[in-house]
């Protein structure tokens, strides 16, 4: 801005190139410039109790027209803030009004009026939510939802600043708020002797008639200015003087509610920033959620996580894993350092465990922390809405490709160690839910087998863990060598399948032919399986054996062309030629 707007505006978009210029009237320099979400209207404070709204797209001799609003009290303004495009909030200390402004026509009406006791007051753009401070050391808190043109009071909440002799009132600067891993925190400073020591995080309900709660508190412990970012669901503390920043990850810390820093690092600049700037200097001021200005240079950044320093900075690899996990659009960076740690050995079996389940049980544990989703009643009440947030996930033909067979080809790693891993996986899928694949079950077996781990595949056939199919029969009988139980077995899953037909084969295929003809008299079968057992018996069986068939079949009354070929030579010409001389021969008497 240029001589209070009278020069010249100018607006750069970060999220497009879309660059604006204009000039306004100079009445005095603003304290206050905010822009409407499509950035056709911009909100001015100059004074106190007003704001003036400049329409951008709208001038008269070169100069965008403007439209004067306050409150209906005339009250000095706490916070101007943008709803939607043509919603523009306003607060004072006794109430809080919502106004529409009429691009058109230039003009303003009020829609929505609400009494208000604030001492100040912050707005939340992406879930709407006016948090307004009041009490006697303002630390009692009260969220409102403006959505829909309307205001939904939630239940207020006390917070714990510290407060001291030297510290009377909580103030607006030691507050923030946040959405981390889909979840509404205000975020709240608490001091010890003039220092910030904790960082406390209150969770916001979706519903208005759950009160607010406490859920974490991050250990800081130093004096000094400080600022905050969320960054990826991370909370990040830059501390002055010290020229460090802490980044916290509520879910990777600790399971209680205190959490120390997961990592104390510096901030680096990007190569492309020649001479490097000064960083953690008096003139940077941080905004939510990645925003750093500096104000003696005029420049304004962005800060960005190098999630691949991880390994650098995380000593535990289980947790440098967890938190990989939880990062977005970091799918290859995560398969590619588990398969790594695998490979290294850096992992136990019970940590190897826990790394599956997470992204096994991914999609249901954040169903049961959303239940909104689920269709309760909860989701009736909900006033308040944010970004959800997306595990990773790692399909099982990723896991196959990108980890597992990887460590199968692996020739230095034992084969014990490669199948532990595999049944590890595959617990956490049968734990989830989660039906195994074909291909998975199959490489599993194999892997087991190859390994000798013969009494692990047993277990997890006889117990079903993995589905019975038809593929996996047939890998089992041929298995028979290794582990004989192994065939009965797989011919199990083919009776669970009603696979007689592949009963009867492998029967077959065994040379059990009077055991094929009792399967199939028990079963009441088809005869048209009754071909391939009397040919198998032509081959395999002894005279009496063959003779006894054919009885059986006739006296069943079967098809005589089922079982012609089987009486074709049950004797040789020999034989038969000595037979009707014999009974040529024979006299005969008269008893």
């Amino acid at each position: 801005m240029r001589n209070n707007g009278a020069l010249g505006l100018t607006s750069k978009s970060l999220q497009n190139d879309k660059i604006t210029n204009v000039r306004t009237k100079d009445r005095g320099e603003p304290s206050t410039v905010k822009f409407s979400p499509d950035g056709r209207l911009c909100a001015m404070q100059r004074t106190p109790n007003t704001a003036d709204i400049i329409f951008l797209e709208k001038t008269e001799n070169s100069l965008c027209l403007e439209l004067t609003v306050s409150t209906k009290s005339k009250e000095p303004l706490l916070a101007v803030e943008w709803v939607t495009n043509n919603q523009l909030l306003l607060v004072n200390n006794h109430s809080a009004e919502l106004l529409y402004i009429n691009e058109d026509k230039k003009s303003s009406k009020v829609m929505k009026t609400t009494n208000v006791n604030a001492a100040w007051a912050i707005y939340y753009a992406p879930c709407q939510l006016l948090l307004i401070a009041n009490g006697q050391s303002c630390s009692n808190l009260q969220p409102l939802v403006v959505a829909h043109s309307q205001f939904t009071r939630m239940k207020n909440f006390e917070v714990d600043f510290g407060g001291s002799i030297s510290k009377e009132n909580f103030l607006e600067k030691d507050a923030a708020i946040a959405t981390i891993y889909g979840k509404v925190y205000v975020m709240v400073f608490r001091y010890s002797n003039r220092s910030a020591t904790m960082l406390d995080l209150y969770e916001l309900p979706f519903d208005a008639t759950t009160v607010p709660s406490f859920k974490h508190s991050l250990i800081l412990g130093f004096n000094g200015g400080c600022g905050i970012h969320v960054i990826d669901n991370l909370v990040i503390v830059h501390h002055q003087s010290s020229q460090k920043s802490l980044i916290f990850d509520i879910r990777v810390s600790s399971p209680s509610k205190s959490h120390s820093p997961l990592v104390t690092t510096t901030i680096e600049p990007h190569p492309q920033h020649q001479p490097p700037p000064a960083v953690y200097t008096n003139f940077w001021f941080t905004f939510l959620p990645d925003v750093v200005i500096d104000s003696s240079g005029g420049v304004m950044y962005s800060l960005r996580l190098k999630n691949e320093k991880a390994q650098l900075e995380i000593a535990e690899k289980h947790t440098m894993l967890e938190f990989l996990a939880r990062r977005k659009n970091e799918k290859k960076l995560f398969v590619s350092t588990l398969l790594s740690c695998l490979r290294a050995r850096a992992l136990s079996l019970r940590q190897i465990r826990k790394v599956f389940a997470m992204l096994s049980g991914a999609g249901k544990a954040e169903k049961s922390e959303n239940p909104s989703e689920n269709g309760t009643a909860s989701a009736t009440k909900a006033v308040m809405s944010c970004e959800k947030y997306a595990s990773l996930t790692v399909t099982q033909q990723e896991m196959q490709s990108s980890v597992l067979i990887p460590l199968r080809e692996d020739l230095s790693l034992p084969e014990s160690y490669v199948a532990n891993v595999m049944l590890q996986y595959l617990r956490s899928l049968f734990d989830a839910e989660i039906t195994p694949e074909a291909y998975l079950i199959e490489m599993v077996v194999e892997t087991l087998a190859e390994a000798g781990e013969m009494s692990k595949l047993q277990q997890i056939v006889t117990y079903r863990v993995i589905n019975d199919s038809k593929p996996l029969a047939f890998l089992l009988l041929s298995y028979e060598a290794r582990c004989a139980t192994l065939f009965q077995s797989g011919v199990d899953i083919l009776a669970r399948n009603k696979a007689s037909d592949e009963i009867v084969e492998v029967m077959l295929e065994k040379k059990q032919i009077v055991d094929a003809f009792r399967f199939i008299d028990v079963r009441n079968l088809n005869d048209a399986l009754i071909p391939k057992v009397v040919e198998a018996a032509n081959h395999h069986c002894s005279r009496q054996t063959r003779y006894a068939i054919k009885e059986h079949l006739t006296e069943k009354k079967a098809k005589a062309s089922l079982y012609k070929s089987i009486g074709d030579d049950l004797y040789t010409e020999a034989e038969i030629q000595e037979a009707n001389v014999e009974q040529s021969n024979c006299t005969l008497f008269e008893i």
